[in-house]
């Protein structure tokens, strides 16, 4: 299965969480409020952001509290989004937990803990799991907490260390997972996915890891869970990558309406990627005077951003938001026919992202070929560039970096 095609991500809540006490009693752990909304709220955002449409949460402790999440979760998720719950009768284990929502399981899925938040880019543990699972694992010293990873030079794991075992600097496992559905089917209906199912794919050979750097916590103990309350905001606040569309991610044929039309610029999806890894936020703003003119029409513009969504997730980037301004005051449709304030180069569409992101104004950037893009960007408080054309990755590679600093 192409990475690209994995769509599911599977969150498991059914945690008593002894650690945190009263707090836990008639709440799981990954339902508890994190700076006024449940922490859990976090791993949805970041599945939704990278493409996955397919939620499915794993309930057990207080699964009354976790059906009302869902319900509310139902009137926030994008078109083409949808969450599912599945209950289990009585304490499994996190791989009985999951194998006992098998009739809902997507045959390869995304699985993660849902009381730890691993940031980093979760398409790159997709493409590490093409032919057998993954797992993220992160370098941190050596705790006590955690069991820890020795990896081969190809990114297989040959032995996972029990808990107190290693000294130094080590790799733990980050609790992101890519899973086969039928590597859970041969197991007891109570199993666990980390003492249980991960050795077995030790010892076959068949789990590969991604080790990466990126910003981890985990709430299950009261130290991390009061640190939470202010480091998450400030994780989730970035820089973000503001591009125009047609002549910065695909060349400008004048009115592109339809995928057959389009011509990805060079290194479009490289420099996406790359951003994806630093932790800069994507997105697109684009003027779409193709709507106005009669050219084609809004649902064209819907339909051809899916697609190129898409086909950027076959590379391993993602788009984290989109925006479009149909509206032009020469328009040939009396319905788009104004002074709008989202066409560039008024600032409305950078407004309008930053309104629904935590975005970091004094870092990020837009990169744009047209003085209308520019001064938007002005207008806006943004940095920008102009883009004349070429390879958009190696254009860009120095000023993603510098973001970052």
């Amino acid at each position: 299965m192409a990475a690209a095609d994995i769509r599911q991500c599977v969150i498991l809540l059914g945690g008593l969480g002894t650690r945190l006490g009263a707090l836990t009693r008639a709440m799981p752990k990954p339902l508890l409020d994190v700076a006024g909304k449940p922490f859990v709220d976090v791993l949805v955002g970041e599945a939704l952001r990278r493409g996955f449409t397919n939620l499915l949460l794993l309930a057990g402790h207080a699964a009354d509290v976790v059906q009302d999440y869902a319900q509310d979760l139902r009137a926030r998720l994008p078109a083409g989004a949808r969450v599912t719950v599945s209950v289990e009768p009585e304490p499994m284990g996190t791989g009985g937990g999951v194998r006992f929502a098998g009739d809902l399981l997507a045959d390869r899925f995304l699985l993660l803990n849902g009381d730890t938040w691993f940031d980093f880019h979760w398409l790159d543990l997709l493409a590490a799991a093409a032919h057998c699972p993954a797992l993220a694992a992160r370098p941190v010293p050596a705790a006590d907490r955690y069991e820890t990873l020795e990896i081969a030079g190809d990114g297989r794991v040959t032995r996972i260390v029990p808990r107190g075992e290693a000294a130094g600097e080590v790799l733990i496992n980050g609790g992101a997972y890519v899973l086969d559905k039928a590597d859970l089917m041969g197991f007891p209906p109570k199993f666990s996915i980390e003492t249980d199912l991960l050795p077995q794919l030790v010892q076959q050979g068949r789990l590969r890891a991604v080790a990466r750097t990126g910003y981890f916590i985990d709430i299950g103990v009261p130290d991390s869970y009061a640190e939470a309350q202010t480091a998450i905001p400030r994780q989730r606040t970035r820089p973000a990558l503001f591009l125009d569309r047609d002549g910065v991610l695909n060349h400008d044929d004048h009115y592109v309406g339809s995928p057959d039309r389009l011509r990805w610029m060079d290194g479009a999806a490289d420099a996406v990627r790359l951003a994806n890894q630093l932790g800069i936020y994507v997105f697109v703003v684009t003027n779409q005077a193709g709507v106005a003119k009669g050219h084609y029409g809004e649902a064209d513009v819907q339909a051809l951003h899916q697609w190129m969504a898409a086909q950027l997730r076959q590379e391993g980037a993602a788009i984290d938001d989109w925006r479009y301004c149909p509206f032009h005051p020469d328009a040939t449709n009396p319905a788009y026919a104004s002074v709008h304030p989202w066409r560039k180069p008024a600032p409305g569409m950078l407004n309008d992202l930053m309104a629904h992101w935590p975005v970091n104004r004094e870092h990020s950037l837009l990169v744009g070929d047209q003085p209308t893009d520019l001064a938007a960007a002005a207008a806006a408080g943004i940095a920008a560039v102009p883009f004349a054309g070429g390879n958009l990755h190696h254009f860009l590679a120095p000023y993603l970096a510098a973001m970052t600093r």
